[in-house]
């Protein structure tokens, strides 16, 4: 049995409990003595002074983290059994031969080098991943899209419409579904009185009817010289306008845009018709058709043509046409102020957003003149697509002053866009060319958004401050 003096050495370790108390009831019961003393801890506390102790086997002790042990005998990771997610990837590095087994094992590619499997294979998976993307975008888009045409259903349905919040909500584009209605109500062709629409526009369809039959005349001998020159203008003009939409020539269509464009001629003598003004009809005729039969505008075909749908359409595209020229009727009136002045604006535009390409131009004689006086004449109308641009109109409709103050900012953006490949062509022809048509087959909706996006921080940066642009 130990002395005191041993058992105060050994005090606050497991040898100074043992020697209490095993080592007691082991003499008492006549068996083996207990295990050796453990030496006594050291003085200093703190966690990271614990003695070493060597465990059985290999096993080492692990401090500061709980890291599963390690055997001395470990198995390779890629050797290991399969968890229950899947089987453990390979860590180690796999000879040429090696390499090229397993890629024909999983890809299924035979007789190839390990960088033709590896492409292959890669080939082979990214069309489904891509798919699986393209996927869910297409039903996030979807959904917001359905969301969107409810917020707009609710707004126009109101009894009391709030312009403001249909125009912050159109201004992204809009859905067949809707986009004739709102159209005509931001236009004021139909009032904001949801009870009052009906028949405001059966008065103005009956309004148009009355203006067919009174300037109208089906004998042309009957008209007087100023109005058979009319006529002969916008006749030369109908056929060509958009040669490239098939649509557009049927004799139905062609009969639409004659009497619409004549009777708005006839009543607005101070500018009358001016060369141009039918590209300005093609959108209102194909989103209000559209609408009327429930398809795309770009799916309309021949058989949608019929004739009580077009007598409806054809005197909403009036009314529409003459509230769209009431705020730009300077473009056409003597000498075109309103495009001189929106072209001179925006070659002050040019030269503080894009000075070389400014230069460039002046260097070789290319007025602004020369190329944009179609793109404010016709609003875009000749530069990209009759898809694309009735999704321009969704943001020019939606401003305030879209197709006057954001459409000059437009053009800038344009022009900016094209400014790497303006600035490389170094002739005069090679240049003109180019302006007067745009490159813009390809786009798609994304590239018209992302040019009317930065349209719209040009707008906020310069707009109400001429002194940034001198």
């Amino acid at each position: 049995m130990q002395t005191p003096s041993e058992a105060n050495t050994q005090k606050g370790g497991i040898g100074w409990v043992w020697s209490m108390t095993g080592g007691l009831i082991s003499r008492m019961s006549g068996g083996k003595p207990g295990p050796k003393s453990v030496p006594a801890r050291s003085k200093k506390k703190g966690f990271w002074n614990k003695r070493q102790t060597k465990l059985p086997g290999t096993v080492k002790q692990v401090r500061g983290a709980q890291y599963p042990p390690l055997t001395g005998g470990a198995t390779p990771v890629s050797e290991q059994p399969d968890s229950k997610f899947g089987s453990r990837p390979s860590t180690a590095k796999m000879t040429p031969i090696e390499e090229k087994k397993n890629l024909e094992k999983t890809t299924g590619f035979k007789g190839k080098g390990v960088s033709e499997a590896k492409e292959a294979s890669d080939s082979a998976t990214e069309p489904q991943e891509k798919k699986k993307e393209k996927t869910v975008i297409d039903k996030k888009t979807s959904a917001n899209a359905l969301s969107k045409r409810a917020q707009i259903f609710r707004l126009i349905n109101e009894p009391h419409l709030d312009m403001s919040q249909l125009r912050r909500r159109s201004w992204s584009g809009l859905c067949p579904a809707v986009r004739a209605d709102v159209w005509q109500l931001i236009l004021g062709y139909q009032p904001t009185n949801r009870q009052r629409r009906g028949p405001t526009m059966a008065k103005r369809r009956k309004e148009y009817k009355d203006f067919c039959r009174k300037y109208y005349l089906e004998d042309e001998s009957e008209y007087s010289s100023s109005e058979k020159k009319i006529m002969h203008q916008i006749d030369l003009d109908t056929p060509r306008t958009l040669p490239g939409v098939k649509l557009l020539q049927h004799k139905s269509i062609q009969t639409l845009l004659r009497r619409t464009l004549y009777i708005w001629s006839i009543r607005h003598p101070a500018s009358g018709y001016v060369q141009g003004m039918n590209d300005l009809v093609v959108p209102f005729l194909f989103v209000f058709l559209a609408s009327k039969v429930g398809v795309e505008p770009t799916q309309l075909e021949e058989k949608h043509l019929l004739p009580e749908h077009l007598d409806v359409v054809e005197a909403d595209c009036f009314w529409c046409l003459s509230k769209l020229l009431d705020g730009i009727q300077d473009h056409y009136t003597a000498s075109q102020p309103g495009i001189q002045r929106m072209v001179y604006k925006l070659q002050e535009l040019i030269h503080r957003l894009d000075k070389p390409l400014h230069e460039h131009l002046k260097k070789h004689q290319i007025r602004f003149f020369d190329f944009a006086y179609k793109w404010m004449n016709c609003l875009l109308m000749r530069e990209v697509s009759l898809e694309l641009i009735i999704r321009v109109w969704d943001t020019y409709i939606a401003e305030p002053e879209g197709f006057t103050v954001f459409h000059v900012y437009m053009c800038a953006a344009m022009l900016k866009k094209f400014s790497p490949e303006l600035v490389a062509l170094k002739d005069f022809q090679d240049l003109i060319l180019y302006l007067q048509n745009l490159p813009t087959e390809k786009w798609t909706e994304k590239d018209v958004e992302t040019v009317l996006a930065q349209a719209f921080v040009y707008m906020y940066q310069f707009e109400g401050a001429e002194s940034h642009l001198q």
